[in-house]
């Protein structure tokens, strides 16, 4: 939106529809963003950024226009592509042979996955490709390999697609021996396909399966520079190749899943957030500020106190325990409560030279007021009088040595 005002035509665009000095059922204006029909309008300055992304895995003139013209315009951008592609060195590596008449026309099958074609590329920059495409939507699969293809390795491959996509009534592919040995053509029977293999040296009859081969080539070929694996780039082909419009103006994911896939040109729209308004029947409600007992599962205590301090959508609210912090609850994890806080406020009372703590009672019960009182010395022990004991005398034994006396205990 920044760049929309900063660019000087889209601003005078911007003023006259703000002001409808002009009235183009074309060109409308959503959150100071300018579209034409569905496709956003793209400032001067944000145009470079916008091809680089478009370009990205070395599309093609003709896939680029088809993207662009879904998410994004601006005047002469057909021609901005044709510059942009024909000005890369790599495409030009790599560029398609003049098209060649079609000799094998397949019948379009009724269902997706009815019909697939499989072969493949390789050994191309070290590895093997298994390539599978479905005959009506287009979907493409691939799965990579560094060993030698056998019989036993595809099957293994075909089952970790068919895991996900179901069966497949029929299979085309060529006449290698992969395809027509006895364990490859006993896992087809098992499994119910109909295998069609191309006439002899005559590859041309699985066309469809032969142009996704040139086409991953082609892909790998172009981005044999840039950084990443060898997998992280197929995916990034599968991604981009999903999503980009064929020539029935639908992509392969519309055809096969009934709905496009989110790519990074979706964030050029505005986020649309549907707001659930719906009450559910059924369920309780809390208040803010309502005092709750929530379930916690750490500790010996199973119910903590606390107060909802926010609420978030019908089920989930934001709690403060009385032990001082804050939790996310469920409504199945509260329960309403009266109950007081868990740990009072102590308070100090002066009793003489000696501080002791209390706990303050509710006001129906606070009938004594609680003086200070003035510290008092303790009382001195008593002292007996000391009485007079007589001192035996002295005898001396038989033996010759004294006696010392027995002494009695002058207190009790």
């Amino acid at each position: 939106m920044k760049e929309t005002v900063k660019d000087r035509e889209l601003s005078r665009l911007k003023e006259d529809l703000t002001s409808e000095k002009i009235y183009d059922p074309v060109y409308s204006l959503h959150d100071g963003i300018i579209f034409r029909g569905r496709r956003v309008f793209i400032p001067l300055s944000l145009r470079p950024e916008i091809l680089k992304e478009l370009y990205d895995t070395h599309l093609g003139i003709s896939k680029m226009k088809n993207l662009a013209r879904r998410y994004c315009y601006w005047r002469n951008i057909d021609k901005d592509i044709e510059n942009l592609v024909r000005s890369c060195p790599e495409c030009a590596k790599v560029q398609n042979e003049p098209k060649k008449v079609v000799l094998h026309h397949w019948e379009d099958p009724e269902t997706n996955f009815q019909r697939v074609h499989i072969d493949y590329a390789g050994p191309f920059q070290g590895h093997q490709f298994l390539i599978l495409v479905d005959a009506k939507s287009k979907w493409p699969e691939v799965r990579i390999t560094k060993s030698d293809p056998t019989s036993n390795s595809t099957i293994r491959f075909l089952e970790d697609i068919f895991s996900s996509h179901g069966l497949p009534e029929v299979l085309v592919s060529d006449n290698a021996t992969i395809f027509k040995s006895e364990e490859f053509t006993q896992f087809c029977q098992r499994n119910g396909i109909f295998q069609k293999f191309t006439a002899p040296g005559h590859p041309a009859t699985n066309g469809l399966a032969e142009r996704y081969v040139q086409i991953l080539k082609k892909k790998l070929k172009a981005m044999e520079h840039e950084p990443g694996t060898i997998t992280f780039k197929v995916e990034n082909i599968l991604y981009r190749f999903r999503a980009t419009p064929l020539r029935c103006s639908k992509s392969p994911s519309e055809l096969y899943l009934n709905r496009q896939i989110r790519i990074k040109l979706d964030l050029l729209h505005p986020p649309h957030i549907v707001q659930n308004s719906i009450q559910k029947p059924n369920v309780r409600q809390l208040s803010v500020e309502d005092k709750v007992q929530s379930r916690t599962y750490g500790g010996t205590q199973r119910w903590k106190l606390g107060t909802i301090m926010k609420k978030f959508g019908q089920l989930h609210y934001m709690i403060h325990l009385d032990k001082g912090y804050n939790i996310i609850g469920h409504i199945n994890q509260l329960r309403p409560s009266k109950v007081l806080k868990e740990n009072p406020e102590r308070k100090s009372v002066q009793f003489g030279p000696v501080t002791r703590n209390w706990y303050p009672l509710p006001d129906h019960q606070q009938k004594v007021q609680l003086q200070p009182q003035q510290a008092q010395a303790p009382e001195a022990d008593p002292i007996l009088p000391a009485q007079d004991i007589q001192v035996p005398v002295v005898q001396k034994g038989t033996s010759g040595k004294t006696q010392q006396p027995f002494r009695r205990s002058e207190r009790l």
